[in-house]
């Protein structure tokens, strides 16, 4: 089942119920729009760096119907190794000076475990 859904109209809508959310929930499915529908508002990689910024990631997709997709978001766990592209991403994004306090735990943390260099 893909529960609970979000159906962000943008991406500050995404970033707005991180900001809110993010210390609370466990996860939540972010629906996209199939590029072919021509509805897609935000792209994978800009939803991706707005869960990075409040310690959050991705996994699993999941097909909801013709013209929709759900993509799970999670906190990061203690021990989750971090690929070279989520590095880079956030590299990008404290240079940005997007990061929130919880995003720059869950570096802290990886880093100190040693999570951050295995990816």
């Amino acid at each position: 089942m893909i529960e609970p859904q979000l159906h962000a109209e943008s991406i500050g809508e995404w970033r707005d119920w991180l900001e809110v959310y993010h210390a609370d929930e466990s996860e939540i499915w972010l629906v996209f729009y199939k590029k072919k529908t021509g509805k897609q508002v935000f792209t994978y990689g800009e939803s991706v760096e707005e869960a990075l910024c409040f310690g959050w990631v991705d996994s699993v997709e999941r097909g909801i119907d013709e013209e929709r997709y759900a993509l799970r978001f999670t906190p990061r766990k203690k021990k989750s190794t971090w690929s070279e592209s989520n590095k880079k991403r956030v590299a990008k994004l404290i240079d940005e000076g997007k990061m929130r306090e919880a995003g720059l735990r869950a570096v802290e943390m990886a880093k100190e475990n040693g999570m951050w260099g295995e990816g």
